[in-house]
C-alpha cells in the first residue's frame, strides 16, 4: 500500500529523482524513498551537477571544486570514486538520471527536478507560485574543500540576486496596487534596504491619496537608511521624497539629507538623469503615475539612430545624411518616438546597450559603410539592436548606393525603412506573447492584434476586432492603432459576405480617416483610403484624387525612386480605377521582388492575388494560391481567387473541385453575387467573366 503523502508527490511532480538544496539536503525517489548520498563530497558532487543549468559539468571543474588541494592525477582518481559512489546511491531509481560522458557529467532534466532550480528561473509571471526561501543553500556543504565554499557563495549570490531582481521587475511591472504592495512587502523582508520596494510603498500611498500615511512611510525610510553606514539615497529616492507634501516631514529630510547623502554633493546633474520609462506593451503601473505625471500619458516604442561608422571621410559624410533621412522617414511614420542622441554617447551601441537603455531607448539603429570595389555600389549595412537584450540584433538588411552618394541612387531607401518598422512592431508583439490581454497597453494589443491578422485566419477576426476596439478606447490619438484597424477591416470585409461586412467596412473607412489625420505625413495611409473608396462606386472619382495626391506627395519626399512600396501601392490603385488591370498586375510583381521582406507585404498578399487574377496573371494566383492554402486553409478570399484562377486555365479540374469544396466549408452560404460584390471596381465585363468562372466551380447564384 501507498501512502497519501506518496501519492502527492506521485500527482504534484511525476519525475524520478526530486533533489532539495534549500536547507536540509535531500533526494528522493518518486515514490518518497530517499536516495541521498552518504558522504560529504558525493552529496557535493551531487549538488553541482544539480545547480549547473543542466548543462554538462567538466570532469576537470569537478576535480577542482572537489578536491582543490590535490594534485590533479590524485583529484582525478578521487572523482572517479565519488562518481560511482553516486551511482550506487541513485541505484533505486532503475534508470541512468546522470549523463556521465568521458569528459563531463550532466543531471538528465527530464527525469530529474531541482528545488533551487525553480527559483532560479521564476519570472515575474512566475512569482507568486514561489515563497522565499527560509533556510540557506546547502549550508551543510560547508567546509567540504575551499573551492567548493567559495564556489557556494557565488550560487547564494546568483540566487539571491535573481530573486531580487525578479522582485523588482514585479513592483515595476505590476498593475494593481494590491499585488504591487503585497510584492514590496515580500521584497523588504527578503531585503530591507531595497529602495525600490520603499518607494514602491510610498507610491501607492501617494496614488491613493494617503499623504499621511507616505509620509510616514518616507520618516521610516530615512532613518532607516541613515542608520545604515556607507548607504547614500539614490537620487529618485530623494526626489520622491522631497515631493511629499508635509512640512514637518520636509524639516526632518532636510536634516537627514544633510547627514546621510547630500554632504557628499551628488552632482546637479543626476537628478536630472532619466528615470527608467515603462514598457510600452504594458499597461502603466498605477504607483508610476503618481511620480511621474507627466510620463502618465501612453508612450510609443523608442528608437536612437547612430551615425553608421565609416573609416572613409567621404563615406562617413554619406552614412551621416543616411542617418538623417531614416531618422526622418520615421518622425513622419508617427509610429515611433526618435530621441535625439547625447553628446556624450558610448561609440560601440553594443556594449553601451545598457547605457542607451538607461536613457530610455528600446532599440538602437546602427549600421556600417563599405566602399564598393572598382566602380562597384557602396553598402550600407543596416541593424536594429534590442536595447533590452544587451543589443541583441533583431533585423539587419542592406541598401546599396552609387559612389556619387546616396541621392543619385535609383533604389528606395523607404522600402528597407518600412521592413524595419514592422519587424520591431512583430518583435515587440512577441515579446508580450505570454502577457494576458489585461495587462497590455493600447498599442500592446494592437501588436497583438497585427500577429494573430499575419496568421490569415478568419476565425480569429472577432478576437482581433475586439482587441483593437478595446486599444482605440484606450488610446485614441495613436495613428498606429488606427492604421492596423484599418487594415484589419479591410482585410476582414474582402474575407466576409454576411450583413455585418458593410458595419465592418465602415468602422475601417473611419479608422483609416483617423490614421490620416493622426498621421498625415505618411502617404501610405492615404493609398488605402483611396483602397478603400474604390469599393464604393459612387466615390470613384473621389478615390482617383486621393491616389495621385498620395502618388504625388511620395514622388516628392523619393523622387525618382520607382521601387518605393507607398509609390508601387498606389500606381497599383490607380492603374484598378483607370481599368488598366494588366498594368496594374505588374506593379504588383514589382512589389513582390522587393527585396525587403515587410511583415506588412506579407499581410496584404492575398489582396496582391486578387490585383494578378484581374490582371489575368492566372498561372502566378495558382502558385499563391497553393501557398496559401498549404498555410493559411482558413483564409476563405484567398481560395476564390485561387478557384477563379483554376477554373481560368482549364485543366485542372479535380484541383478546383476541392478547392471550391474546401471553400463552401468555410463559407457555406458564399454565392456568385456576394462574392462579385468585392470587385466593383473592375467593371462589367470583368465582373461578368469572374462570374462565369464561379458558376463553372459550382458556387450557387445566389
Amino acid at each position: 500500500m501507498m501512502d497519501s503523502s506518496s501519492r502527492h508527490i506521485r500527482e504534484t511532480d511525476p519525475t524520478l529523482l526530486r533533489v532539495r538544496l534549500i536547507g536540509q539536503m535531500e533526494a528522493r525517489t518518486l515514490t518518497g524513498e530517499s536516495v541521498l548520498p552518504v558522504g560529504g563530497k558525493t552529496r557535493a558532487l551531487l549538488a553541482i551537477l544539480a545547480l549547473s543549468d543542466r548543462k554538462p559539468v567538466l570532469r576537470s571543474r569537478l576535480a577542482e571544486l572537489l578536491w582543490s588541494k590535490r594534485p590533479e592525477e590524485m583529484a582525478r582518481a578521487s572523482l572517479r570514486q565519488e562518481i560511482h559512489r553516486l551511482l550506487d546511491a541513485l541505484s533505486p531509481l532503475g534508470v541512468d538520471v546522470i549523463d556521465v560522458q568521458r569528459h563531463s557529467l550532466a543531471l538528465k532534466p527530464a527525469l530529474t527536478s531541482v528545488d533551487a532550480e525553480r527559483l532560479l528561473t521564476v519570472s515575474v509571471r512566475t512569482i507568486d507560485s514561489v515563497t522565499l526561501p527560509d533556510e540557506p543553500l546547502l549550508g551543510e556543504l560547508a567546509g567540504v574543500d575551499p573551492a567548493l565554499d567559495e564556489w557556494l557563495v557565488q550560487q547564494r549570490e546568483r540566487l539571491s540576486t535573481h530573486l531580487q531582481q525578479v522582485y523588482e521587475n514585479a513592483v515595476r511591472e505590476l498593475t494593481d496596487p494590491d499585488q504591487v504592495e503585497d510584492v514590496a512587502e515580500r521584497l523588504l523582508k527578503f531585503d530591507g534596504l531595497n529602495e525600490v520596494a520603499w518607494r514602491a510603498r510610498v507610491q501607492m500611498a501617494l496614488h491613493r491619496g494617503d499623504k499621511g500615511r507616505a509620509a510616514a512611510l518616507a520618516d521610516q525610510m530615512t532613518h532607516l537608511f541613515g542608520d545604515a553606514e556607507g548607504h547614500i539615497l539614490t537620487p529618485a529616492t530623494q526626489a520622491l521624497i522631497k515631493s511629499i507634501p508635509t512640512e514637518s516631514f520636509g524639516k526632518d529630510l532636510d536634516r537627514d539629507f544633510s547627514q546621510a547623502g547630500l554632504a557628499t554633493r551628488v552632482p546637479e546633474a543626476s537628478f536630472t538623469a532619466p528615470v527608467m520609462r515603462p514598457d510600452p506593451m504594458l499597461a502603466l503601473p498605477l504607483h508610476y503615475a503618481s511620480q511621474h505625471p507627466a510620463a502618465a500619458e501612453p508612450r510609443k516604442i523608442t528608437l536612437v539612430f547612430l551615425t553608421p561608422f565609416s573609416a572613409n571621410e567621404t563615406l562617413a559624410e554619406q552614412g551621416q545624411r543616411l542617418r538623417d533621412q531614416l531618422e526622418l522617414m520615421f518622425v513622419n511614420m508617427g509610429t515611433f518616438d526618435i530621441l535625439a542622441l547625447p553628446e556624450t554617447s558610448p561609440p560601440d551601441p553594443v556594449s553601451a546597450a545598457a547605457v542607451y537603455r538607461n536613457w530610455g531607448m528600446d532599440y538602437i539603429i546602427a549600421g556600417n559603410l563599405r566602399a564598393g570595389p572598382d566602380g562597384a555600389k557602396n553598402r550600407l549595412i543596416l541593424r536594429v539592436l534590442d536595447a533590452r537584450r544587451g543589443g541583441v540584433i533583431i533585423w539587419g538588411t542592406h541598401y546599396d548606393f552609387p559612389h556619387s552618394g546616396p541621392d543619385t541612387a535609383k533604389n528606395s531607401l523607404l522600402a528597407p525603412a518600412q521592413a524595419m518598422q514592422w519587424s520591431i512592431f512583430v518583435t515587440e508583439a512577441r515579446r508580450i506573447a505570454t502577457r494576458p490581454d489585461a495587462e497590455l497597453s493600447a498599442l500592446g494589443m494592437a501588436l497583438r492584434a497585427f500577429m494573430l491578422l499575419l496568421r490569415h485566419d478568419s476565425s480569429l477576426f472577432d478576437r482581433i476586432g475586439f482587441l483593437l476596439e478595446r486599444a482605440g478606447d484606450l488610446d485614441g490619438d495613436d495613428g498606429a492603432i488606427a492604421l492596423i484597424d484599418a487594415l484589419h477591416c479591410y482585410i476582414r470585409f474582402l474575407n466576409e459576405w454576411s450583413p455585418e461586412a458593410k458595419a465592418v467596412f465602415a468602422r475601417g473607412l473611419r479608422s483609416v480617416r483617423t490614421a490620416i489625420a493622426l498621421m498625415p505625413d505618411l502617404h501610405a495611409v492615404e493609398v488605402l483610403l483611396a483602397a478603400y473608396l474604390m469599393h464604393e462606386p459612387a466615390m470613384h472619382s473621389t478615390a482617383l484624387s486621393v491616389a495621385q495626391s498620395a502618388a504625388e506627395g511620395i514622388l516628392r519626399i523619393e523622387g525618382l525612386h520607382k521601387d518605393s512600396p507607398d509609390l508601387l501601392m498606389a500606381e497599383i490603385v490607380l492603374a484598378l480605377l483607370g481599368g488598366e488591370t494588366k498594368a496594374a498586375a505588374g506593379k504588383v510583381k514589382l512589389l513582390l521582388e522587393n527585396g525587403y521582406r515587410s511583415q506588412l507585404l506579407e499581410l496584404l498578399r492575398p489582396v496582391f492575388m486578387m490585383v494578378l487574377l484581374l490582371g489575368e496573371d492566372y498561372q502566378e494566383v495558382i502558385s499563391m494560391g497553393r501557398l496559401s492554402s498549404g498555410l493559411y486553409p482558413s483564409y476563405p478570399s484567398s481560395l476564390v481567387y485561387y478557384l477563379i484562377a483554376l477554373i481560368e486555365m482549364g485543366d485542372c479540374a479535380e484541383e478546383a473541385h476541392q478547392v471550391c469544396r474546401h471553400l463552401l466549408r468555410l463559407v457555406p452560404d458564399l454565392t456568385i453575387s456576394r462574392a462579385i460584390d468585392r470587385f466593383p471596381f473592375g467593371g462589367k465585363t470583368l465582373q461578368t467573366r469572374l462570374a462565369e468562372a464561379l458558376r463553372k466551380a459550382g458556387v450557387a447564384e445566389g
